[in-house]
């Protein structure tokens, strides 16, 4: 006997906050029918959950990069989105600081924002402390465009709008994806181990931490780019006296790696927190436990700028993995979104390597996706 499929227009593979936004987007702008895929219970629950939530305005990615393309594009939209569905956002600006010794990085810097034509101003000391009281710095850079949204709360918005339109299945993995004429064949397995076949047209993998993976799967050595590499960020809170202690976020120059370095951000209460530092783990050796014993080294890197910082200030808080992809930069890692028909699998839109500003990018992501579907 045949087995039966159930027939859809798209699957999305991955309800993250870029899953999130495709499927609104598609949701907004047309008919097609739509399944939406997630491993998980619920949706956002690995890399859109387990970040510093903030609006990045790209000034520290490369102006030639796909990372800038969008992180430019999608803070525009993410904050009007916020505005119209009544999302919290806090447009607090962005302190970069610096020491005496950091003289060249920062004249560096500062190039690659006149580069940009950025906005921005160029502190001393005296007006940095005038604005940041808790905050030293030889010289400081302002950028006034960035800032802080509830990512949970913007989930739930593009959920809501999204599964008005569409089918979400939770707690669903493909084990099988094979490509037959003009579609895709789906072999999903229910978390009750219940078999679901599906058929689709076409298929966008937005999967995150399994995005590689689930490609290659498919496209096999037609997928020509590196593995992805997993790079685990741990965040510290710091005690109440330091509740609305901060008016901007606070970071640091950036470093010679791909890491922003770990910063001074908060949530909509006023906590502050640390983080993220920059630990390469192995795949699928996530742990999403903060080591205790890095408190000593996010202490010794934040009260070189933070005054009157104590260790005792210090507690652990959350973890979260971040997919990188090195392919175009053995040093800095981008954005992969291609329609691969040029390496023979038309129809499938594979998502690699989102990490940071994925957020801030989610809804031109979601924009640009459109076009080919």
């Amino acid at each position: 006997m045949a087995q039966k499929h159930i027939e859809f227009d798209i699957t999305i593979i991955g309800a993250g906050v870029v899953g999130l936004s495709i499927a609104k987007t598609l949701a907004e702008q047309g008919k097609l029918s739509v399944l939406v895929i997630e491993k998980n219970e619920s949706f956002g629950q690995e890399t859109s959950s387990r970040n510093s939530e903030v609006i990045h305005s790209g000034i520290f990615n490369h102006i030639d990069s796909i990372k800038y393309q969008f992180c430019v594009k999608g803070e525009k939209l993410l904050y009007d989105f916020c505005d119209q569905n009544k999302v919290w956002v806090n447009q607090c600006g962005k302190m970069i600081v610096s020491g005496k010794h950091e003289q060249n990085n920062f004249e560096n810097f500062v190039h690659t924002l006149e580069e940009k034509e950025f906005n921005f101003d160029i502190l001393n000391s005296q007006q940095t402390q005038k604005l940041e009281p808790s905050i030293l710095s030889d010289q400081s850079i302002l950028i006034n465009n960035s800032g802080i949204v509830d990512s949970h709360g913007l989930m739930n918005q593009l959920y809501r709008i999204s599964s008005n339109h569409h089918t979400y299945i939770f707690g669903s993995t493909p084990v099988e994806i094979t490509k037959e004429n003009e579609q895709y064949h789906l072999t999903i397995q229910r978390k009750h181990q219940e078999i679901e076949h599906i058929k689709s047209r076409v298929i966008i993998n937005a999967a995150g931490l399994q995005s590689y993976k689930i490609a290659h799967h498919i496209m096999g050595e037609a997928l020509q780019i590196p593995t992805m590499q997993f790079y685990k960020g741990s965040y510290f809170s710091l005690s109440p006296q330091w509740t609305n202690k901060f008016n901007r976020l606070i970071y640091s120059l950036p470093s010679d790696n791909d890491s922003l370095g770990v910063h001074v951000g908060f949530d909509s209460t006023g906590k502050s927190k640390l983080g993220p530092d920059y630990e390469h783990v192995e795949d699928d050796a996530w742990d999403y436990s903060v080591d205790v014993q890095s408190k000593k080294k996010f202490y010794a890197l934040a009260k070189n700028y933070i005054k009157d910082l104590d260790i005792t200030d210090l507690h652990p808080d959350y973890a979260g993995v971040r997919p990188k992809l090195f392919y175009s930069s053995n040093q800095f890692s981008d954005f992969y979104i291609q329609e691969e028909s040029e390496n023979g699998y038309p129809n499938l839109i594979n998502l690699i390597g989102i990490d940071s500003p994925g957020l801030t990018s989610c809804l031109s992501i979601g924009e640009y996706v459109y076009k080919f579907v």
